[in-house]
C-alpha cells in the first residue's frame, strides 16, 4: 500500500513540468497567428495584451539607466507616454500623453526609439494586431 501512495505522488511530481510546458505551448498564439495590419487596436480591446519578450522589468531598467533629468527642470513625478506595438515587435508613434516640458518629452522619446528589445504583440481573434500601449513612468 505505501509502495502504491509513493508511486502515485513521484507520478504527481513528474507531470508537474509537464504542465509548464503546456502553459508555454499556449504563448504559441503570439507567432502562429495569422496579422492584420488595419486597425490600431487599444490594450482593453484586444485578446491578449502586447508583451515584452524579457519582461518589463528589462525597459523598467533600460528607462532607470537612460533617462536624465536635467538639474534646470523642475522633478516631474510621472510621465505618462503611449506607442503602437507593431506586429513585428517592434514599436513606433511614441508620444508623451501628459502635460511636462519640451526636455522631458524630447528625453522620453529618445529613450523610447533607443529600446530595441522585441515585444510579443496584442493578439485579437486569433490575429496579430497593432496595438496602442500606454506606459507610465514613475
Amino acid at each position: 500500500m505505501k509502495t502504491n501512495i509513493v508511486f502515485f505522488i513521484l507520478l504527481l511530481f513528474s507531470l508537474t513540468p509537464s504542465f509548464s510546458f503546456c502553459q508555454e505551448i499556449n504563448k504559441s498564439a503570439y507567432s502562429n497567428s495569422t496579422t492584420t495590419n488595419d486597425r490600431i487596436y487599444l490594450e482593453s480591446e484586444v485578446d491578449i495584451k502586447p508583451k515584452l519578450m524579457y519582461g518589463e522589468n528589462a525597459m523598467q531598467r533600460f528607462i532607470a539607466r537612460n533617462l536624465k533629468q536635467d538639474i534646470k527642470e523642475p522633478v516631474v513625478p510621472k510621465i505618462v507616454c503611449s506607442f503602437i506595438v507593431e506586429i513585428d515587435g517592434t514599436i513606433s508613434d511614441i508620444k508623451v500623453l501628459n502635460s511636462v516640458s519640451e526636455h522631458y518629452k524630447a528625453q522620453t522619446i529618445k529613450v523610447f526609439t533607443k529600446f530595441d528589445e522585441p515585444w510579443y504583440p496584442a493578439v485579437k481573434d486569433k490575429k496579430q494586431v497593432r496595438c496602442q500601449y500606454v506606459y507610465t513612468i514613475n
